[in-house]
């Protein structure tokens, strides 16, 4: 037993080894996904920190895929937020951004500034502060968005979403 002992111990750790490095464990009945970039663009300049949603086309939400737009407006897809890529089938797109006017506050550099802390909290509360939408409306829900993409394999594929817009969002 004393002889084999090394080589139990080296079996274990590489078994140990292999089971970390395999990535997250998917759920039961995961599909298989490939890679899927998609580029946003807004009158032809891209979309950044936009939020990329495939649907499928038949209404099913199984899995869901989504992402944000990086800089130059490109959205590398995962599914469930953790996989990458994107399952095979027919997707609506959805693309929505949004901003609030919380954001035209930039908290103080000293947040130990309780002074400035206090200024910055007040101006936050004591204005009605309204969320915006910088996308039309028709690309934010899977009923009326215009944009489709079928995955059989590696996608890659660009979309624009018109003009760019400033409207207020419903409460």
């Amino acid at each position: 037993m004393k002889n084999n002992l090394p080589s139990i111990c080296f079996l274990a750790a590489s078994l140990i080894l292999l089971a970390g490095c395999s990535g997250p464990l998917k759920p039961d009945g995961f599909p298989p996904t490939f890679p899927t970039v998609i580029t946003i663009t807004q009158e032809g300049k891209p979309l950044v920190k936009a939020t990329v949603t495939l649907v499928p086309a038949d209404g099913a939400r199984d899995w869901m895929t989504s992402t944000m737009t990086d800089e130059s407006g490109r959205a590398t897809m995962f599914t469930y937020g953790r996989f990458a890529g994107a399952p095979k089938g027919q997707f609506k797109v959805v693309v929505t951004k949004t901003e609030s006017d919380v954001s035209r506050y930039t908290p103080p550099e000293d947040t130990t500034d309780e002074r400035a802390m206090a200024i910055y909290h007040r101006n936050i509360v004591n204005e009605r502060l309204n969320d915006y939408t910088l996308v039309e409306a028709i690309y934010g829900r899977p009923e009326t968005t215009p944009l489709e993409l079928e995955i059989r394999g590696r996608t890659t594929q660009s979309f624009d979403v018109g003009r760019q817009i400033r409207e207020v969002l419903s409460n």
